[in-house]
C-alpha cells in the first residue's frame, strides 16, 4: 500500500500516512482515480514542478512528435513510456487526425499532472506553537 499524497510505502490498512501525516483515502475513493493502478501511480518529485512549463513542453514538442517529453520533466517515466507507445499507434491508426489533437491533450494533461505531483511533495506540518507565536489560528493559514 502506498500513500496517495507522498507516494511512500505504508503498511496495509493504514489510516494516516506516517511520513506526510495526511489521512488516506478510503478504498472506494482510490478505485475511482486514474492513478489507482500501480503502473499509472504518480511518483513524488524532489522539487516543485512548473505546471505551465510542463504544459508548454507537452504542447510544443508534440508538433515534432515528442509530446511525452513533458512527462520526463515531471519525473513520471511510466507515463512517458505509456504515451510514447500510444502516440506511435495513434498517428497511423487515425490517418494523422490525431496530429492536431495530441498537442492539446498533452498540454492539458501535463499541466494537471504537474499540479497533482506538486501536491505529493511532503511539507513538514507547522507546529501549533509556531502558529500561536505568529498570531495565526492555523485554520486559514493553509493554502
Amino acid at each position: 500500500m502506498y500513500c496517495t499524497y507522498c507516494g511512500r510505502e505504508l503498511h496495509e490498512g493504514a489510516e494516516f500516512c506516517g511520513y506526510c501525516g495526511k489521512r488516506l483515502a478510503a478504498e472506494s475513493d482510490k478505485a475511482r482515480g486514474i492513478y489507482s493502478h500501480e503502473f499509472l501511480r504518480l511518483r513524488a518529485p524532489k522539487e516543485i514542478k512548473n505546471p505551465k512549463g510542463a504544459a508548454a513542453l507537452g504542447f510544443f514538442f508534440s508538433w515534432i512528435f515528442l509530446g511525452p517529453v513533458g512527462y520526463i520533466y515531471l519525473g513520471q517515466w511510466n507515463w512517458f513510456w505509456l504515451t510514447f507507445i500510444i502516440q506511435i499507434f495513434a498517428y497511423p491508426l487515425t490517418a494523422f487526425f490525431a496530429y492536431p489533437l495530441l498537442p492539446i491533450v498533452y498540454g492539458i494533461h501535463q499541466y494537471q499532472m504537474a499540479r497533482d505531483v506538486n501536491e505529493l511533495i511532503s511539507v513538514p506540518p507547522k507546529e501549533e506553537n509556531a502558529d500561536a507565536a505568529s498570531g495565526g489560528s492555523g485554520f486559514l493559514d493553509r493554502p
